[in-house]
């Protein structure tokens, strides 16, 4: 087995993304009761924080330091323009529709803070509010660099027990919150300060690659392709156990573990025969394309459910999802292939 920081190419990403903007798109569609679509958010946390470590690492093992020009140039330049003209033509949208938007949301979506906005006003239901998660990953972007270089000065180990507090205080947090306090939901649901220990997950699992209990770990959960459906499994039951105090606190954490065990799994499963299907040329591009397809779900399921509703009256649910689903990777096409694409090219 390559040490997960000696790989140039990691596999299964792509397929993982796509998986999980799928079960965000089916939940919103409403076409299948009882799907955790904030499970697909959380897998997005867990798999940006191991992501963005692991090439932070990679660079500060190449050069001893990280560039933040060039890192936040890279992740304007990937974020920045198709998260623009999203907000820019939703608000058109909107207006065309006369659903205006308030102050409020026209700020915080430009400014990134919709996950505040919703946290505050109890997750209101906009054409925008599925940005919150996005908010989420931006202020960690923001961060993230910034506290590597300083922690890293005192070693990875440092580093790891740094984080690890940090998901321990997390946790602490919205237990203090939710049934301390007994804030709203909303706001341990969408709070950067609540949110953020499933993305320091994943940036622990970067920094563990090279520890030999980690490798011991990964070659035991590892071992046999089935284990990654037991996995799944104890996502599931965690993430319906009935109790809302269990959810808004513990629940999230542990979910957020057994994603990250997921993504250890698919790293080197995902090539055997039962899951080599999340390398297949299509599932790839489907991940490739989930950015924007997260961006424009909810107007792809709406567009989808009036040309059904168009065609026959009232269509079946699972009918108007899957025009949903069509519309919404046309309109995650169009910005993938005339928006990202462009832009992404400014890299190099």
């Amino acid at each position: 087995m390559v040490m997960t920081e000696s790989r140039k190419h990691l596999p299964a990403l792509d397929g993982i993304r796509a998986i999980a903007v799928f079960v965000v798109i089916l939940y919103h569609s409403g076409a299948v009761t009882g799907v955790p679509g904030d499970l697909g958010v959380a897998a997005f946390f867990v798999l940006s924080g191991f992501l963005i470590t692991w090439l932070l690492i990679k660079e500060l093992d190449r050069t001893g330091t990280v560039s933040l020009r060039e890192f936040y140039k890279r992740r304007t330049l990937r974020i920045f323009p198709a998260y623009y003209a999203f907000i820019i033509l939703s608000l058109i949208g909107d207006a065309l529709l006369h659903h205006y938007w308030s102050w409020g949301i026209i700020t915080a979506a430009f400014t990134y803070t919709v996950n505040y906005y919703n946290a505050f006003l109890g997750h209101p239901t906009t054409s925008v509010a599925h940005a919150w998660s996005l908010a989420v990953e931006e202020q960690f972007y923001l961060l993230w660099p910034l506290l590597l270089l300083t922690m890293w000065k005192k070693g990875r180990a440092h580093t790891r027990n740094v984080l690890t507090l940090i998901v321990a205080c997390v946790l602490a947090w919205r237990a203090v919150l939710y049934i301390g306090f007994h804030v709203q939901s909303s706001w341990v649901y969408d709070a950067f300060d609540a949110r953020c220990d499933a993305l320091a997950i994943g940036c622990l699992m970067a920094l563990s690659g090279s520890m030999p209990s980690y490798r011991r770990f990964e070659n035991a959960v590892s071992r046999y392709s089935w284990l990654p459906a037991i996995t799944l499994t104890l996502v599931w039951l965690s993430r319906t156990a009935p109790s809302d105090n269990y959810h808004y606190t513990l629940g999230m954490t542990v979910e957020a573990v057994l994603l990250a065990v997921f993504l250890i799994q698919m790293l080197r499963l995902s090539e055997s025969p039962l899951w080599s299907w999340l390398n297949r040329p299509l599932i790839r591009w489907l991940g490739a394309i989930s950015y924007p397809c997260y961006l424009w779900h909810g107007w792809g399921l709406d567009f989808g459910r009036h040309i059904i509703d168009q065609l026959v009256l009232h269509g079946p649910l699972w009918v108007q999802f899957i025009a949903g689903y069509v519309v919404t990777i046309a309109l995650a096409s169009g910005s993938y292939y005339l928006i990202e694409k462009p832009f992404l090219a400014f890299k190099n």
